[in-house]
């Protein structure tokens, strides 16, 4: 869809659980975000249009007390700009 639509930007966010420490956290949130922009970026995406946000343990999206929680928010989401 990216290719179709050049005008479209992608916003690449990375999270993960809460395991580790929080600054661990951090950059390997970072790496999971930037891994997808260069795999976007391989096949063929600009990278100009893609930003990198990434936000370690802050922003859970289920409960880090249960194995199934964590893994629900070891995650990249990715947002459709429009501008």
């Amino acid at each position: 869809v990216l290719q179709k639509l050049p005008e479209w930007k992608l916003q690449i966010a990375g999270h993960t659980d809460s395991q580790g420490a929080a600054q661990n956290n951090l950059i390997l949130s970072k790496k999971r975000a930037e891994s997808v922009k260069r795999f976007m970026v391989s096949k063929g995406v600009d990278g100009s249009r893609l930003s990198v946000l990434f936000f370690g343990e802050t922003q859970p999206i289920a409960d880090n007390e249960t194995a199934e929680g964590r893994q629900k928010n070891r995650r990249v989401e990715m947002t459709i700009i429009f501008e």
